[in-house]
C-alpha cells in the first residue's frame, strides 16, 4: 500500500551552505524502526539540506517490487480518486507490483477512466478485420506519407553517406512494408506495429526508444499500457479487470482491443508524438535490418534496398550473403553491372539458406521485392532466376561453400585471374597472389581447371582431364613455362598462373 504522506521535500539550509539539521529530541519518534529510517534519511541528505518534518509508515509484510517493475504514468496523480486524493494507479495492480492490491481486480472507476482514455483515439476506417486479427497499412494516408517523406529527406540530408543510404532505404519501405502507423495482428507476431516491427521480434527495441518520451509514455499509460523491457508489457484487460503482465499474454490482450490498436495508429500520426515514433522505428532499422557489413561494395541504392528488405523479412537468411556473393561477382570497383550479378547471387543465397530451415519465404513476395528494386533503378526482372515459377531447388553452396561461421567479414579483394577456367577458383587465386603453389602430387578442382587451361592455350596434356597433378601435367607445365620465358621447373606459382591467364585472354579475344 502506498503511503499518503512521507518525508517532506528537502529544504536548503538557511545559513547559505547546505547542511543537515538535527530535530529536537522530543520530536524524534520513539520506535526503533522510525529512528532507523530517520537516521538513514539524515545520512542521505547530509550536505544538501535539512529534514523539516517526519511522518510516514512502512509495512514489512509486503514484498518489494520485482526486478524490472516500473510505472507507466508519472505517479498516482494521473488517476485522482477517493474524492480527489491520490489512490493506487492501475500499475499498482500488476501481480509483481509489491503493493497490497497487486494481482487484484481493478476497481470500476479506474477501469472506466482507462476505457475512456482508449476511446479518445479516433476511429480509423482503414483498420479492417483480416483472418483472426486486423490490418492497417497506412498507404492511403497521404498526409502522413507526405510527413514521412519530408522527415526522411531532412534526416538523410544531414547524415553521413552510410547512414543516408539506410535512411533512404527505410523511407522506401513506407508504402511497401507499411507506414510507421501500420497495424497487423493476424500472424504469429501477435501484434506488428509500424514498418514491420513484430511483437515477438524487434517491436521491443522500438517501444524501448518510444516510451523514453514522456508524452508518449503518459499517453499509453493513461490507456492502461506500459512497456517494461525485453518485450514484456503490462496491459489492462478491461474484460478480466486485471493487469496482464508478460509477452504473449499481454500482446494477446492488446490484439483483442480495437481501441488500443487505434491508439497505436493515432500516436504514430499525432503531431505531438509522431516524431518520437518515427525516430524510434528509424533508429531501430538502422541498428538492425539496415546494418549490412560490407555494403560499401554495393554500388546502387536499389540493390541496398533489396538486401536490407530481405534482411528485414528474414535476417538469418541474409547474414553473410555479401561474403559469399562478392567473390563470384568478380573484383574491381562497385558498378551497376556487378550489382545486377550480386542481386541474383544474393537471391540464390537467400533461398539456399531457406532450404536448410523449415520456413521457405514466399517466392511471389521475393519477385515483388525485385520489382521494387527495378522501380528503384536496378532491373533484374529479365534474369531467368528471377523469372522462374518458383524458388530454386538446387544447392547454391555445392560449388561455393558458405563462409565459415565465426570468421569476421572482410572487405572484398580484387580478383587477379580473369579468364575461364582459372577464374573463380579460390585456390588458384591464392597462388596468383603468391600465397601458395602447386606441384606434382596435388589434386582437386583447381588442378582440373589448370589442365583445361593448358589445353585451351595449345599445350598438350596427355591423358584425361582428371584433376590429378602427375608426371604428364608436370611435363605440360614445363612446356608452357619454357615457351613463355619462365623457369621451367614444373611448379605452378604466381608467375606461371598470371602468364597462363594472359594467354587465355589472348585466345579468348
Amino acid at each position: 500500500m502506498r503511503s499518503r504522506a512521507g518525508c517532506s521535500p528537502v529544504a536548503p539550509s538557511s545559513s547559505g551552505s547546505p547542511r543537515a539539521t538535527d530535530l529536537p529530541d522530543d520530536e524524534v519518534p520513539p520506535e526503533s524502526l522510525r529512528q532507523a529510517l530517520l537516521d538513514e534519511v539524515r545520512a542521505r541528505v547530509e550536505g544538501a539540506g535539512k529534514v523539516t518534518s517526519f511522518e510516514g509508515y512502512t509495512d514489512l509484510m509486503l514484498s518489494a517490487p520485482a526486478l524490472g517493475f516500473r510505472r507507466a504514468s508519472p505517479g498516482p496523480e494521473a488517476f485522482a480518486r477517493f474524492g480527489g486524493e491520490p489512490g493506487p494507479g492501475w500499475e499498482d495492480y500488476a501481480r509483481d507490483a509489491g503493493t497490497d492490491v497487486a494481482g487484484r481486480e481493478l476497481p470500476g472507476d479506474l477501469l472506466e477512466e482507462i476505457a475512456q482514455s482508449r476511446n479518445e483515439a479516433p476511429a480509423e476506417p482503414g483498420l479492417r478485420a483480416v483472418r483472426n486479427g486486423h490490418m492497417y497499412t497506412g498507404a492511403g494516408d497521404r498526409a502522413h506519407q507526405a510527413y514521412l517523406s519530408e522527415y526522411f529527406e531532412a534526416r538523410a540530408a544531414a547524415s553521413s553517406p552510410g547512414d543516408r543510404r539506410k535512411i533512404l532505404a527505410f523511407g522506401a519501405f513506407q508504402a511497401r512494408e507499411g507506414s510507421t502507423a501500420a497495424i497487423n495482428t493476424y500472424d504469429n507476431q501477435i501484434v506488428t506495429w509500424g514498418t514491420g516491427w513484430g511483437g515477438r521480434g524487434l517491436l521491443g527495441k522500438v517501444m524501448a526508444r518510444a516510451v523514453a518520451n514522456e508524452a508518449l509514455r503518459e499517453r499509453l499509460g493513461r490507456a492502461g499500457v506500459c512497456y517494461r523491457d525485453r518485450n514484456v508489457y503490462d496491459v489492462v484487460d478491461l474484460r478480466a479487470k486485471r493487469v496482464i503482465t508478460g509477452q504473449r499474454e499481454a500482446l494477446e490482450t492488446l490484439r483483442s482491443s480495437v481501441p488500443l490498436l487505434r491508439l497505436l495508429i493515432h500516436v504514430a500520426r499525432d503531431p505531438e508524438t509522431r516524431d518520437v515514433v518515427t525516430e524510434a522505428q528509424l533508429l531501430t532499422f538502422m541498428e538492425t535490418s539496415g546494418h549490412l557489413p560490407g555494403s560499401d561494395a554495393i554500388a546502387t541504392q536499389a540493390l541496398f534496398n533489396l538486401v536490407v528488405h530481405l534482411k528485414h523479412w528474414a535476417p538469418a537468411y541474409v547474414d553473410g550473403c555479401l561474403d559469399w556473393a562478392l567473390p563470384q561477382a568478380g573484383g574491381g570497383a562497385p558498378s551497376v553491372e556487378r550489382d545486377q550479378d550480386l542481386a541474383v547471387l544474393i537471391g540464390r543465397y537467400f533461398y539456399g539458406k531457406a532450404r536448410r530451415s523449415r520456413w521457405i519465404p514466399s517466392w511471389k513476395q521475393f519477385q515483388l521485392y525485385c520489382e521494387h528494386m527495378k522501380a528503384d533503378g536496378l532491373d533484374c526482372m529479365s534474369d531467368a532466376f528471377v523469372r522462374a515459377a518458383g524458388p530454386p531447388s538446387g544447392d547454391p553452396f555445392a560449388e561455393f561453400p558458405l563462409p565459415r561461421p565465426g570468421r569476421p567479414a572482410e572487405p572484398p579483394k580484387a580478383q587477379i585471374l580473369k579468364n575461364a577456367p582459372l577464374a573463380g577458383q579460390p585456390a588458384l587465386e591464392c597462388a596468383a597472389k603468391g600465397e601458395r603453389s602447386f606441384r606434382k602430387g596435388a589434386s582437386g578442382a583447381e588442378i582440373k581447371a589448370l589442365q583445361q587451361a593448358l589445353l585451351a592455350v595449345g599445350i598438350e596434356v596427355r591423358g584425361s582431364v582428371d584433376g590429378k597433378f602427375g608426371e604428364k601435367v608436370e611435363a605440360a607445365v614445363k612446356a608452357f613455362q619454357a615457351g613463355n620465358g619462365l623457369l621451367a621447373d614444373g611448379v605452378v606459382g604466381q608467375r606461371t598462373l598470371k602468364a597462363l591467364d594472359a594467354k587465355l585472354g589472348e585466345a579468348g579475344g
